[in-house]
């Protein structure tokens, strides 16, 4: 006892000995940060003396970059908002005055689903337009659309962005109801994009599965938008959003016993001079000419296409159409004109799988934009002689491409 005693008042002093004799305090000052606390380290942009396109891999979540006078790829960026899941960039448009591109993004039907069974049209889920700077692709602000954005267009003059919803789903799901199948336009205010808080856009109710959009110019004050679900043209006045939506049919009504889409109109692309519509029809193979003055389709100048129709571009004096078909895969040149009804095509099913859109550059040729498999094999951007249609140079991407946007050299 007394021996445990002793033991426990030494350590006891030996401790009090240590707690009297503290190491020294050692005190460090900073300076106030003057820096970034969120640095960007995105790599400039820097654009080719020949312009560059701009390529959205939608199941890559990525933006390809495509030199237009050789045709390579030289830059790839992630975009998106989630870096997990599948955002799906799909259409982008260019603001090239403002330093700005604008990208939709459309979701997978199941949010960070990819493969054969993703259905284009079929999500729930709500998409978001993306306003990106030109010189590093940075997020400039975003703001929130319906689901399944189909088409995505900038008035000529930088006020209006204007978004389709190819909401297939909306249409399955209300078979009675006509008024609720119907999607939407989203107006969107350039200006009041930002990072947070970005104002609602304006939503137009205007037909069923609504895809391509064209803008009168140079306001954009009018947009022309293929309904894939009604089989028509719908004619919206953006100017005021309580203003009857026009629905034009793009051809004779269908027989009694059809059960399903006759046309399927899918692409609206307007001539250089803006008096015309071509309508890209991936049901009835075809494609077919609304004239804008006098609001009717030209019967005698449809074009009967050998595989569906998708994006089709055209030529600088409208003298001319490219036209991507798809099952079979080809490229057509083939004249409007009553001086030019010269037709020439190819089949370009070893080179190119599932060409979805055509885009001219004047000098330095056509390119045609490859889906691919839209799951394993990625996808391409094919650069073409535009009289000859034979291959100058073709350049790999990222999976499922599905936009293609020029912009100029020296834009920021």
């Amino acid at each position: 006892m007394v021996i445990a005693r002793f033991l426990g008042c030494a350590l006891a002093a030996a401790a009090l000995a240590s707690c009297s004799d503290p190491d020294p305090i050692t005190e460090y000052r900073y300076g106030a940060y003057e820096g970034d606390a969120y640095p960007n380290r995105r790599p400039e942009i820097v654009i080719p003396d020949g312009g560059m396109g701009v390529v959205t891999d939608s199941f890559s979540d990525t933006i390809s970059l495509i030199a237009l006078e050789t045709g390579e790829r030289f830059g790839v960026h992630p975009v998106g908002r989630d870096p997990v899941t599948i955002d799906g960039p799909r259409r982008v448009a260019v603001d090239a005055a403002g330093g700005a591109l604008y990208i939709a993004l459309s979701y997978p039907a199941v949010a960070g689903s990819s493969g054969p069974h993703v259905v284009q049209g079929g999500s729930a889920v709500a998409g978001y337009v993306q306003k990106l700077a030109l010189d590093d692709l940075r997020v400039l602000g975003q703001v929130r659309v319906e689901a399944s954005p189909g088409d995505i267009a900038i008035s000529e003059d930088g006020g209006r962005v204007v978004v389709s919803h190819f909401d297939l789903k909306r249409v399955i799901d209300n078979p009675e109801d006509l008024e609720t199948a119907r999607s939407s336009l989203a107006v969107v205010d350039p200006g009041a994009v930002s990072p947070r808080g970005s104002a609602a856009p304006t939503l137009i109710p205007v037909c069923k599965a609504a895809h391509g959009v064209a803008l009168s110019r140079p306001d954009g004050a009018r947009a022309y938008v293929a309904c894939y679900g009604d089989d028509a043209l719908a004619i919206v006045d953006l100017t005021d959003p309580d203003a009857e939506v026009k629905l034009v049919p793009v051809g004779p009504p269908p027989s009694p016993d059809a059960h399903t889409s006759s046309y399927g109109p899918y692409a609206a692309v307007m001539s250089p001079d803006g008096k015309t519509i071509a309508v890209s029809n991936t049901d009835s193979r075809d494609v077919r000419f609304f004239d804008v003055a006098s609001g009717t389709f030209d019967e005698s100048r449809t074009i009967l296409t050998i595989g569906a129709p998708y994006v089709s571009a055209w030529a600088p004096d409208g003298s001319a159409i490219y036209v991507p078909t798809q099952v079979p895969d080809t490229i057509a040149r083939i004249g409007v004109t009553p001086d030019d009804r010269h037709a020439v095509s190819r089949n370009i099913r070893d080179e190119c799988l599932r060409p979805h859109l055509a885009e001219l550059d004047e000098e330095h040729g056509l390119f045609v934009v490859c889906e691919g498999d839209q799951t394993v094999t990625p996808g391409k951007v094919l650069r073409l002689d535009p009289e000859t249609l034979e291959t100058r140079s073709a350049a790999e991407v990222g999976l499922f491409p599905s936009a293609f946007a020029r912009v100029a050299a020296g834009a920021r």
